[in-house]
């Protein structure tokens, strides 16, 4: 029930409904005779857009979430096994539609998976997740990362498929009862940066100690910007910082993670 809520509760905080929705209450205020709050919200919802474009506004809350962890320094340091959560692999449809593997935006997960995993062949890495969707359809995400480690010919002794979670919470629960880690072993996390926070604090709920973060698919510099104007980039770093704030609220809220803001 908390997946099938969070999926669609959630698409009340896509950036391109928001303005839709504030024209939709400017039209119920003005049936209320609202004049006021009717034109308010018709400019809000004119301007939402624009504002999105602007890059230093849209900017600052994804960079905030992306510089609150940093990556561990693992010289002259040693690790029990690495785990890597899901959400890079693309459209399962396509994947298997096409006979091909896809990777997605956060394809970086994949890849600091593998960087990690040539520097210590001997610890497990863990892919966990099945699929983000609502209503999954076509190839799983182990079935798409299997196919292409095949691909790549790489050794998959190592490697264990956690290949039954649906958002961040169960790739925290289900991945301990995969491996049922001993006391004070060490293990490498690897998500988005912008997701770390809420990946930290769920593993922690869950009962991870000693828990190493190694944060990736960085959206934002760690100063300045790179430009000034983008609407289509504003929007998307609007989605991930409406998604990832609601999220931390959320999780907190339900116990699902250690604290509103981990660190």
């Amino acid at each position: 029930m908390f997946f099938i809520l969070s999926k669609t509760l959630g698409l009340l905080l896509e950036p391109l409904i928001i303005p839709y929705l504030c024209l939709l209450c400017a039209v119920l205020a003005k049936w209320r005779r609202a004049r006021r709050l009717s034109q308010m919200l018709v400019a809000v919802g004119i301007m939402l857009p624009l504002l999105y474009g602007v890059i230093p506004l849209s900017n600052q809350p994804v960079r905030f979430l992306e510089n609150r962890i940093q990556p561990v320094d693992l010289a002259g340091r040693d690790i029990d096994g690495i785990i890597v959560l899901g959400g890079f692999t693309g459209d399962g449809f396509v994947a298997e539609n096409r006979n091909q593997p896809t990777l997605g935006s956060a394809a970086e997960r994949f890849t600091a998976a593998l960087h990690w995993h040539n520097k210590y062949p001997d610890k497990p890495l863990v892919f966990s997740g099945f699929s983000g969707r609502l209503v999954p359809k076509g190839a799983s995400e182990a079935e798409i990362v299997t196919q292409l480690l095949d691909y790549l010919m790489i050794d998959r002794s190592q490697i264990l498929f956690e290949d039954e979670s649906r958002n961040t919470y169960e790739n925290a629960r289900n991945s301990l009862e995969l491996i049922v880690p001993t006391p004070g072993s060490r293990w490498l996390l690897i998500t988005s940066a912008s997701h770390m926070p809420r990946a930290i604090g769920s593993f922690r709920a869950a009962g991870w100690n000693n828990i190493l973060s190694y944060p990736v698919d960085y959206q934002t510099p760690e100063t300045g910007y790179s430009q000034f104007w983008d609407i289509s980039r504003g929007v998307s770093l609007m989605r991930i910082a409406l998604h990832e704030y609601a999220g931390l609220l959320v999780y907190w809220l339900s116990g699902r993670s250690s604290a509103l803001l981990p660190s």
